[in-house]
């Protein structure tokens, strides 16, 4: 069964209009028209490419169906059709429709699995048709063009590898267009992330307590981190992850305990004190070291957090185990 493109009902009045916007490989383009009761005429034209097609019938019955139908042209993929029925009853209906289809077969992109690999500097997404070609357009802070350019794909269907070039600090959204044939499809990913630096909160033992003397280096952070707000925000949703660790002292799990604790405290902390982007957090415990030690190291530069920033959770080649990250 054909899937029409119906014209709506308040423009179309007593007729029903459609097309097929994806016409199968031996199907012509056509337009359809249902006649709902009885009329003396009704007359069609269509203006495709340079070509003008015109059909006239006469002594309708109700509900019968009339289609004006052309010849498959890959350069042309658009009709304007005029279309006039003069009904039995003597009341009288005329409208005009652009017809816009493509060829081969549609093509769409399924983003719930897509990933981009930072180290690699490739964005994978999956796809309903082979797609030929894809183009980039990379933008950095403010929408500005780093890059464009068009790539041969040649994959498809399922899953398939697109290149982007640039650096994940500067690169805030890729606009890719993929093609195949006549069919295209776009879409929209960020790629972007980045590492705050910053001077770590000094914690009590096994204490998840911010102490007063420690509040100043979270003032730094929240400076650095409403900038970046500002400066991406209009571009991409910013979203702050907040990854909590601890040295090897104690048992691991109590050590994840803390971790997230800590994190929490962290991000409730800019919270309270004026950030307003979106904040996630999570506890790696001993699982994310700056420096690798034996069991039961007190080590300082292990208890620490990380602060990432990003239009999505910290992607491959970030260093940050993909995690189901808490929101504040």
């Amino acid at each position: 069964m054909i899937a029409l493109a119906l014209l709506p009902a308040a423009l179309a009045g007593d007729l029903q209009l459609g097309y097929n916007p994806n016409p199968a490989t031996n199907e012509k383009p056509a337009l359809v028209i249902t006649v709902p009761r009885a009329a003396d005429e009704l007359y069609v034209s269509c203006q495709v490419g340079s070509q003008t097609l015109e059909k006239t019938w006469t002594a309708i019955g109700a509900n019968q169906v009339k289609k004006v139908e052309w010849a498959r042209d890959p350069k042309v993929t658009s009709a304007l059709c005029y279309v006039r029925v003069i009904f039995a009853d003597g009341m009288a209906e005329e409208m005009e429709l652009p017809v816009e289809y493509s060829f081969g077969a549609k093509l769409s992109v399924d983003l719930s699995r897509s990933s981009a690999d930072i180290q690699a500097h490739t964005l994978t997404v999956n796809v309903s048709a082979r797609v030929d070609t894809a183009e980039i357009i990379a933008y950095g802070a403010g929408k500005t063009v780093l890059e464009k350019r068009e790539i041969p794909v040649n994959a498809g269907p399922g899953k398939i590898t697109i290149p982007w070039a640039g650096d994940a600090s500067e690169v805030v959204l890729l606009d890719v267009t993929v093609r195949s044939g006549e069919s295209w499809a776009g879409f929209t990913f960020s790629p972007w992330f980045l590492n705050i630096p910053h001077e770590d909160v000094l914690f009590d033992s096994n204490s998840d307590v911010i102490n007063a003397g420690e509040e100043y280096k979270l003032r730094h952070t929240l400076e650095e981190l409403n900038d970046v707000l500002a400066k991406y925000g209009d571009i991409v949703p910013v979203k702050l992850y907040i990854a909590g660790c601890t040295d090897t002292m104690g048992d691991n799990a109590s050590n994840l305990d803390l971790s997230r604790r800590r994190a929490k405290a962290i991000a409730t902390w800019l919270r309270k004190n004026g950030y307003a982007g979106q904040i996630y957090y999570y506890g790696f415990g001993e699982g994310l070291p700056a420096v690798n030690t034996g069991d039961s190291v007190n080590e300082p530069r292990n208890r620490r957090a990380l602060y990432l920033v990003g239009a999505a959770a910290p992607p491959a080649g970030s260093g940050i185990p993909s995690v189901n990250w808490v929101e504040l």
